[in-house]
Parts: structure tokens; sequence; C-alpha cells
């Protein structure tokens, strides 16, 4: 008898010492959260260049090219209006292929007379007023053609061939008529082996200005060549008069 209550007794004893041994634990203190440090900047990538452009527009990428035509011709608007500009421009044209038509006779062609005019003209009308044939002073005859192409070119090609093959192209600036008369060009070989063609500049002469403030830059970097609302190409042929014998 005295064995089994010896015995309970060691299991009650065991028993409560299992029983605090479970207790559910106390709640812990609160973790401080870390303080908050300075934010770290992440290292920045750079910029990716745009088609087109280098990574600084004034540094280039491969060679800078600059070309000229040869003997630009020396043109002023008898009027500084927007119209005298164009019937100017067209007359230097003209001049650098060796065919002498004042712009006195294209503003009366186009206009009726000396009109001074802030608008040249819809393109399609000069266009129709214009090409055909006409006879010359010395006896030549030519035929006239022309080509307008609104906006600025996609292709950097349709200003800088003409340039190298000393051609002049009349540019339109702003509602303006001026003379493409060179260019600077950046010229580079990408990656996959493709020529590549940074136009940098366009250098202009400007008929409505005086002879030694007539040159005109439009820098690429600047934004400048959004100012171009189109161009045009004027195409002078000698026509040949053939005699039949009779």
């Amino acid at each position: 008898m005295r064995k089994l209550l010896f015995l309970l007794a060691i299991f009650l004893a065991a028993g409560c010492s299992v029983s605090a041994q479970v207790e559910a634990p106390k709640e812990a203190p609160p973790v401080e959260a870390p303080k908050e440090t300075a934010p770290v900047d992440a290292p920045k990538t750079p910029e990716q260049p745009k088609a087109g452009d280098s990574e600084d527009p004034n540094r280039p990428r491969g060679v800078l090219h600059l070309s000229e035509v040869k003997d630009p011709p020396t043109v002023h608007a008898q009027q500084k209006c927007t119209n005298y500009s164009f019937v100017a421009a067209l007359e230097g044209v003209l001049a650098y292929q060796k065919v002498e038509l004042k712009q006195d006779m294209w503003a009366d062609k186009y206009y009726g007379g000396s009109l001074c005019l802030d608008d040249m003209g819809k393109m399609d009308d000069i266009i129709r007023k214009t090409e055909g044939e006409y006879t010359l002073d010395d006896g030549r005859k030519v035929e006239l053609k022309l080509q307008y192409f609104p906006g600025v070119p996609s292709n950097t090609s349709a200003l800088l061939v003409p340039i190298l093959t000393d051609e002049i192209q009349i540019v339109f600036i702003d509602g303006h008529a001026d003379l493409l008369t060179g260019a600077m060009w950046d010229d580079w070989q990408s990656k996959r082996g493709e020529r590549m063609v940074d136009l940098k500049e366009l250098h202009l002469l400007d008929p409505m200005l005086e002879t030694d403030k007539q040159r005109v830059v439009l820098d690429g970097s600047q934004g400048d060549f959004l100012k171009i609302t189109g161009f045009m190409k004027v195409k002078a042929t000698e026509v040949h008069v053939q005699y039949w014998p009779k």
C-alpha cells in the first residue's frame, strides 16, 4: 500500500513537472525593426541612344564629312516677301544650270505681276505653270521639270546625293524658300556591317538676306531640321531640235 502511494506521488510530481514545461510561452518582447538607413542609389543604366543619334550629339561615331556645291549662285529676292523668296530661289537654281530665266518673269507667271505676298501659292499650281519648254535669249530651248516632296525626307540620301553631284535643290523653311548648297554628316559602320549616316548640318542660302548674311546653317542637334516643310528638285534639260531632210 505504501509502495502504491509512493509511486502515485512520484507520478503526480512528474506530471506537475511536465505541465510546467508545456505552459504557453510568455509573450516575447517586441523585436525592434532595423532602423531605416539612407537609400543607396542603384547604378544608373546609361540611356540608350535613339536610332541615328550618337551618345553625344556633338561627338561623331565615325568620320565627319563636309560637302558644298561648287560656286553656288548669287541671287537676291527683289522684294522681301514669301512669294519672292521662291521666284528668287527658282532663278538661282536655274542659273546654276546655265538657264537664265529671271524672277520677275516668274512673278508675272505665278502672281500676275510684282505683288508682295505672304503665300507663295499651291505647289501643284506652281508646278503646272512652270513645267514645259522655254526658249532662252541665246536661242537654246530647254524643258523644265519640277518635283516637290512635302516634309523632311526619311532617307538622308535625298538631300546628300544632289550636293555630292553639284546639284542645288530648293528647301522650304518655315514657309519661305532657300537654296540647299551643302551639308555635314557622320558616316560609320554598325556592328551588323551596315553603313549608317547621321545628318548633322544643312547649309542653305537665303535669297532674302544680304550677301554676307545669306549663308544659313540648320543644326540637327538643335532640332532645326523640324523647320523643313518640303523640298523641290528642278531639272532643266536642253531640247535639241531635229531637222529632217525634205
